[in-house]
């Protein structure tokens, strides 16, 4: 079984959206410095903009920081998740690409 790593952005209750790679989350724009984006903006117009959408109670709405190719709950095969599929949070970024945040706790 595979283990990845998402970012919870929304839970139950809440209401996402996404403005050209901006997510609002309930009407408020979210500060998320360690974003990446590879592809120019509207390669995947889908994974760019969507919503709004209400995620049900129980559910947790997850993206992954390399927005432009992180299968997560934009894309159908993904969705949103059950609580009991999240086992952990990370503690440490390992490998980042970006110097400044190799080693870093996330504490």
């Amino acid at each position: 079984m595979w283990r990845l790593s998402r970012r919870v952005i929304a839970v139950g209750g809440d209401t996402i959206e996404a403005r050209d790679r901006q997510i609002f989350v309930n009407g408020k724009l979210l500060d998320e410095p360690f974003i990446e984006h590879i592809e120019p903006l509207g390669t995947y117009a889908d994974m760019d903009s969507f919503g709004p959408i209400v995620v049900p109670q129980g559910k947790y709405f997850v993206m992954g920081d390399n927005r432009d190719v992180s299968l997560d709950s934009r894309t159908a095969t993904f969705g949103m998740l059950d609580a009991s599929a999240i086992v952990g949070r990370p503690l440490y970024v390992y490998r980042s690409p970006k110097k400044e945040r190799r080693g870093r706790s996330l504490e």
